[in-house]
């Protein structure tokens, strides 16, 4: 594998030779949030009690505040998405911590030119046109040096510092990607190689089905021919029986009254539906003047709905007293 900075800088899970990277963004969250509350305390008490302050002061001050505001919110939601793993918070506080290193770098290099043109100054103001002892200009003009000196090495620690919290935050945000990347690789993987297996779902056996029956196994032996219209149980034809006309395929199922609810309820059977379809078919033909009318007094167990209490008795019907007539019938009978 080919050497490459960005996994150097940026791919490590630890820090501090072997602290993982969690446990730091969690310390940076937390210290950040205590830092970035106070500071913000401060600024914003400094802009509402001091009223005497220049605009270009108040406009520094009042962009400090907002700027360290924003910073405390941010730690909080790094410091929850830390906690939690939420990816989504974690690059929140990343970005802002890169954006905050970017301006602290730029207020540096600003306080860094007051800094040196303020010594400057100083140093011909107060040093030389003040002090008569060119000894005391030496120690004078030395102090402030000094001065300037001290600030150059903590904002370098200051900003290091934070460089190297900010790669810090790098290596926990690509860590949790990895960690995503390949959780969803693995879900992904095992739901193709299920989708091809035939595994039974926990709890529930094929042998089984509701109402507590049971299911049959088929089992072929390869001797027999398979026969797809024989049930099951019953035993094979032969084929000497088959050409002998011997066999037989067993009893039918009896009739019995089942209740058919959809038919129009009641107890039927199937020889009492049969007889009153061919009874209902009779007397559309009748109506139809196919067939002749039946006599009069004749008794018609025809009706259009069937009744839910089953079938009606032999002896009751209903009798249409108006007149019928055939195509036999004269003219003159029809009128």
């Amino acid at each position: 594998m080919a050497f490459s900075y960005r996994d150097l800088f940026f791919g490590g899970t630890t820090f501090c030779c072997c602290l993982p990277v969690r446990v730091g963004v969690l310390i940076m969250s937390f210290l950040g949030m205590l830092l970035s509350g106070i500071l913000s305390i401060i600024l914003w008490f400094e802009v509402a009690s001091t009223p005497d302050m220049t605009s270009g002061e108040k406009a520094a001050f009042v962009c400090a505040g907002l700027v360290e505001t924003l910073l405390f919110a941010v730690c909080i939601l790094g410091f929850a998405g830390v906690i939690v793993r939420k990816q989504l918070f974690v690059m929140i506080y990343a970005y802002f911590t890169y954006f905050h290193f970017v301006l602290n770098v730029g207020v540096a290099i600003w306080l860094l030119w007051l800094v040196t043109h303020g010594t400057e100054n100083a140093a011909v103001n107060a040093c030389q046109r003040t002090i008569q002892n060119q000894d005391a200009q030496n120690q004078c003009i030395g102090l402030l040096k000094i001065a300037k000196g001290v600030y150059i090495g903590i904002a370098l620690v200051v900003l290091l510092a934070e460089l190297y919290g900010a790669i810090i935050v790098a290596r926990y945000v690509n860590q949790i990607q990895r960690e995503k990347r390949g959780a969803r690789a693995s879900r992904m993987s095992t739901s193709n190689e299920s989708a091809f297996k035939l595994v039974p779902q926990r709890g529930v056996r094929y042998s089984s089905v509701p109402g507590g029956q049971h299911v049959t196994h088929l089992s072929y032996d390869g001797t027999k021919e398979f026969d797809p219209y024989r049930e099951v149980g019953t035993p094979p034809l032969d084929a000497g029986a088959i050409a002998g006309g011997s066999f037989s395929y067993g009893s039918p199922p009896p009739l019995v009254a089942t209740e058919e609810v959809a038919y129009g309820g009641g107890s039927w059977t199937h020889e009492q539906i049969g007889a009153e379809e061919k009874e209902r078919l009779k007397q559309q033909d009748i109506d139809m003047g196919i067939l002749p009318a039946p006599p009069e007094g004749e008794v018609s167990a025809h009706r259009d709905t069937k009744s839910p209490d089953g079938p009606p008795p032999p002896n009751t019907s209903a009798i249409d007293e108006l007149p019928r007539y055939t195509l036999s019938d004269p003219p003159s009978s029809r009128v």
